[in-house]
């Protein structure tokens, strides 16, 4: 049974993560708006249903019309209806992220990896860039988001080094086949970006990604992880001991750019 305050760390990270000088976090009761140089994430979203297009105009007036931009609606929020009435407004699903995704979390020691994969934590702008090209290619991102994204990664890499999510590459034979970073915050560790590439899955590296994640935890005395997976993944993560806490929405909003995408 997971605890309130893991509950709401599980399905709203973003209010409770750790950001870098190149991140900046708007929230109240009402919702938590995290933008970095590119892209925005829109969560934890609690109004009153006469009050939602008023809400969308004040959050889109909030993030450049350039920036990529997803609202993830969990289980708690509010009203109860808040899908239907995006969808209504014209809120489509992402074009490069899956439209579901599970909220999971884990308070117990995940089984490690097997001995022929190693994990590394990042730790030069070089392993940075073979990281994040390494990610693109498992998630299939599209050339426009690489672009997009392509001219800022060494202020996203400065970014990691002051407080923002910890890249871990894993090695097969030498090889850097899989990918997965972790955010922190004084309540655990979200995982993001976990992927391996296809020739090297079925192989123990997304396991042992996992569990080099946790072992970052408990060194900095949160020993606790939430991930936010689509269906592929959650009955990896529910095997390594994860319990779910329910099912996210993600949209887009059509009076901003694309999507940024957590898993």
């Amino acid at each position: 049974m997971l605890s309130p305050e893991l509950r709401a760390f599980a399905e709203a990270p973003d209010r409770y993560t750790q950001l870098s000088p190149d991140v900046e976090r708007f929230a109240d009761e009402r919702v938590c708006v995290l933008q970095g140089p590119t892209w925005a994430a829109v969560s934890g979203v609690r109004v009153a249903a006469e009050a939602v297009e008023a809400f969308v105009a004040e959050v889109e007036g909030r993030v450049p019309a350039e920036k990529s931009t997803t609202w993830w609606l969990g289980p708690s929020a509010e009203p109860p209806d808040l899908v239907e009435r995006l969808e209504a407004l014209g809120f489509t699903d992402p074009p490069d992220h899956a439209s579901l995704l599970y909220g999971l979390a884990c308070a117990i020691a995940p089984p490690p990896g097997p001995p022929e994969v190693d994990v590394r934590r990042v730790e030069s702008l070089a392993d940075f860039v073979v990281a994040r090209d390494l990610g693109w290619e498992a998630f299939e991102i599209a050339q426009e988001r690489r672009d997009q994204e392509a001219p800022h990664l060494e202020t996203f890499y400065e970014g990691m080094r002051n407080a923002g999510p910890i890249p871990f590459l894993a090695y097969l034979d030498g090889e850097p086949v899989g990918v997965g970073r972790s955010v922190r915050s004084p309540r655990g560790a979200f995982l993001i970006g976990g992927a391996v590439l296809p020739h090297a899955r079925g192989r123990g590296v997304y396991r042992a990604l996992v569990r080099a994640r946790w072992d970052h935890a408990v060194s900095r005395g949160t020993p606790l992880l939430v991930v936010q997976a689509g269906h592929m993944s959650e009955p990896v993560l529910r095997g390594l001991g994860f319990a779910t806490h329910g099912v996210l929405h993600l949209f887009m909003d059509p009076g901003v750019g694309s999507s940024h995408g957590h898993d």
